[in-house]
């Protein structure tokens, strides 16, 4: 060590001043090693078990975030593409005469007016679950999102049900004259329209995930989509009858035969979203939280014997609240326990929030109502 270096500089002829420093400096260097060796220990056993809060590991919030300000983005600028054709619809009655000003225009700029009504109205829902929660409110307004998103299922459904009874009303009185080359031009402007619309609203799926838990996915946008998708399905029909009638005028009954076709297409496109509103609005369980697969999950974690009283509820279609009753066979631990279930959900699902009640086995009863496994 040191000390057998000082006897070999004191051999050789240094002083006793030059042997003082040179023991100082070589006690400095040891003792600043020493510290540096204790400090990375004391980072390695913080790291190791850095402090427990109970919203450590959620990541629901951060998600929650992007996927909100995802969907108003993706929902100002279909709305602003939806106010632009409408005006320019509109504006060339007055442009192209004639033209311009026939049913099928002023129609197609009604039906564009649907779509925005629609996007505002999800837009409207999304400013609404933002607001932080109440006393009243606990949860927040997170179900605004639903909501909205109901509102435009039912104004698909109106504006179908309205197409339906114009294409009967056709069927009964074929006392009608049809403009093709208006019909034409004004369904092809619409169906690359509704195909720009169906692009932006389109969710791309590059949520945050872990394990089983699905991308993110917002109602609002999804009931956007759904209802841009409707709209195509009826562009579609229009050209496909206006191709008919341009080379065919005596066939113009195809009109409102597509009218039908297509309105049971976009009837059918509502039925997914529309089972997911009725789920969450019956606190139902989202897809990609299945009841077995999370009480087994829990069921893995040590010193847990059993699970009951298990529930799985979502305030939307990403936000899955849990909470159960957990029976361990050491009490004395339970707050490891507690941590350890919770960073084993939250490593593999994410949960908005987490609530567990720890419980001893000798307390159990297996006759109570409460503590019974839920039907299939």
């Amino acid at each position: 060590g040191f000390v057998a270096e000082a006897r070999c500089l004191h051999n050789q002829g240094f002083s006793f001043l030059t042997f003082h420093f040179f023991l100082s400096q070589r006690m400095s260097w040891h003792q600043k090693n020493s510290n540096e060796e204790r400090q990375q220990q004391e980072a390695e056993v913080t790291g190791a078990n850095p402090a427990y809060h109970c919203h450590s590991y959620s990541q629901a919030y951060e998600n929650r975030q992007r996927e909100q300000h995802q969907a108003r983005r993706k929902l100002c600028v279909a709305s602003v593409i939806c106010t632009f054709f409408m005006i320019a619809e509109i504006t060339g009655k007055y442009m192209c005469g004639q033209i311009a000003g026939s049913l099928a225009v002023l129609s197609d700029a009604a039906h564009i007016l649907v779509d925005l009504m629609s996007f505002l109205i999800s837009l409207f829902s999304l400013c609404l679950t933002s607001k932080p929660p109440t006393k009243q409110f606990t949860f927040g307004w997170h179900r605004a999102e639903i909501l909205g998103a109901l509102m435009s299922m039912i104004i698909v459904w109106m504006v179908t049900g309205v197409l339906i009874y114009l294409a009967c009303m056709r069927l009964l009185h074929p006392d009608y004259d049809i403009d093709a080359t208006v019909m034409l031009i004004t369904s092809a402007c619409a169906v690359l329209t509704n195909i720009l619309l169906s692009l932006i609203l389109h969710q791309t799926g590059h949520g945050h995930s872990h394990g089983a838990q699905p991308a993110l996915s917002n109602a609002s946008l999804q009931a956007a989509f759904v209802h841009a998708i409707g709209d195509l399905f009826q562009s579609i029909s229009v050209l496909i009858s206006a191709l008919i009638i341009f080379f065919k005028p005596q066939y113009k009954i195809a009109d409102p035969i597509c009218t039908f076709v297509f309105s049971v297409f976009v009837l059918a496109t509502t039925i997914t979203i529309l089972r997911d509103i009725l789920t969450m609005l019956m606190e139902g369980t989202s897809k990609g939280f299945a009841y077995d697969a999370v009480k087994a999950r829990i069921l893995t974690v040590e010193k847990v014997e059993s699970v009951h009283d298990l529930h799985l509820w979502s305030l939307t279609m990403n936000q899955t609240a849990l909470s159960a009753h957990i029976a361990t066979a050491d009490s004395t631990d339970s707050q490891k326990i507690l941590r350890d279930v919770t960073q084993a959900l939250f490593e593999q699902y994410s949960f908005h929030s987490i609530t567990i009640q720890i419980e001893s086995g000798e307390d159990q009863k297996p006759d109570c109502v409460f503590c019974q496994e839920p039907r299939d």
